[in-house]
C-alpha cells in the first residue's frame, strides 16, 4: 500500500493483470505473488519462508523491492476442492511504502502484464463496470482496504491466521457460486470443508459468477 499523504483513507496499491494464457484465473487483476521456492525455505521456518517468497515475488513480478521485516501476514485462503488439481494455500501479506517510492514498478511481461498503481475505490469502480475481473479473495481484500481494515492488519495474531478460509463451489442453475464457510448452506454442500475463521464472518457469504465478474451476495 502507498498512502499518498498522512492518514490517507484510500491508499494506492499495485496490481497486475494475469496472462491470458494462464491456466488459473486468466486475465484477472491480482496482487504480485507465487509459490514458495527452495531458496525461500532454506534455513528458516515455514512462516519466514512464506514471507521470503512474498518479498521475492514482488521483485520478480512487479520490480517492487519490499522490506522483509515490514511484511505483515493478514489472511490465508485455500482453493476449493472443486478446483482440483489446481489448489493453493495462499497467504496474503501487506506492507506500506512512502509516496515517493514504487514508481519503477512494472509487470514482468510473462506471467503478468498491465501493472498499475490505483486505489481500492478506483479498482472496485472498474470491477463494477466489468472492466476488470477480480477473484473472490482479491475482491474481499479490496473491499476491506476500502473500508479501512488495513490499518489493523499489522496487529493480527499469526495463530489465528493459520486457519484458512476454505470456500466451496456450487452450481445453482446456470450460475457458478463460491460459497463461504459462514454461509448457512456450506455444511450441506459437497467438497472439502473447514470451520469459518472469525475474520471471515464480516465477508460476503457467497460470490456468484455473472457476466464478466464475481458478484458478492449475502
Amino acid at each position: 500500500l502507498r498512502p499518498r499523504f498522512a492518514d490517507d483513507p484510500d491508499p494506492e496499491l499495485y496490481m497486475l493483470r494475469r496472462s491470458s494464457k494462464s491456466a488459473f484465473m486468466p486475465d484477472a487483476l491480482v496482487f504480485p505473488g507465487g509459490g514458495v521456492e527452495a531458496e525461500d525455505a532454506e534455513g528458516v521456518d515455514e512462516d519466514a519462508a512464506h514471507a521470503r517468497a512474498a518479498r521475492r515475488e514482488c521483485m520478480e513480478e512487479a520490480s517492487l523491492a519490499v522490506e522483509l521485516d515490514r511484511l505483515h501476514w493478514f489472511d490465508t485462503w485455500k482453493t476449493p476442492s472443486g478446483e482440483s488439481p489446481r489448489r493453493f494455500l495462499a497467504r496474503f501479506y501487506m506492507t506500506t511504502i512512502a509516496p515517493d517510492q514504487g514508481h519503477d514498478a512494472q509487470a514482468d511481461g510473462t506471467e503478468t502484464r498491465a501493472g498499475r498503481w490505483s486505489t481500492a475505490s478506483a479498482i472496485l469502480a472498474a470491477w463494477t463496470e466489468e472492466q476488470v475481473d477480480l477473484p473472490p479473495p482479491t475482491l474481499c481484500v479490496l473491499l476491506q482496504i476500502q473500508a479501512g481494515a488495513w490499518r489493523s492488519w499489522p496487529t493480527l495474531d499469526a495463530a489465528q491466521l493459520r486457519a484458512p478460509i476454505l470456500p466451496k463451489i456450487a452450481a445453482a442453475g446456470s450460475e457458478i457460486q463460491i460459497v463461504m464457510p459462514h454461509d448457512p448452506t456450506y455444511a450441506d454442500l459437497p467438497g472439502d470443508a473447514a470451520p469459518a475463521p472469525e475474520r471471515a464472518t464480516s465477508l460476503p457469504r457467497r460470490f456468484v459468477r455473472r457476466g464478466k465478474r464475481w458478484v458478492p451476495e449475502d
